[in-house]
């Protein structure tokens, strides 16, 4: 019997860093992608030594998936947001979050976390 490929874009294996931005599941910790597609998007979800809580099945995520810099354009990112279809364990003490995209969209990369880590939380936030 055969193994039929029922992917409906061809992925690509890449390890890129993005931000989650989603304001239900704010990290301030650096993932990197496993692999991207049109369709979808596989992240290593952890965060060096810290563990990091895992999104629900059926989630919307926001990211930023920082592209690699172009000096006649400058920083570039692509911005997605998708839905959390699994979480797997990848072997390697930590989990994989894929996601199928709903909205991509390139945009200028503005490193905002270095900004929000000087910015105090309200009250009320904490």
């Amino acid at each position: 019997m055969r193994n039929i490929n029922r992917r409906e874009s061809p992925r690509i294996d890449i390890q890129l860093r993005c931000h989650v931005t989603s304001p239900a599941l704010w990290l301030r910790n650096t993932l990197y992608t496993e692999n991207i597609s049109r369709s979808g998007v596989l992240v290593a979800w952890h965060g060096g030594d810290e563990t990091l809580p895992l999104p629900s099945l059926g989630q919307i995520l926001t990211l930023e998936l920082e592209l690699p810099a172009n000096h006649g354009f400058g920083q570039k990112c692509i911005h997605c947001q998708g839905t959390v279809l699994r979480a797997t364990d990848s072997g390697h003490g930590y989990p994989l979050v894929a996601l199928r995209v709903n909205y991509m969209d390139f945009r200028a990369f503005h490193d905002r976390l270095h900004v929000t880590e000087d910015v105090q939380s309200p009250a009320w936030m904490a």
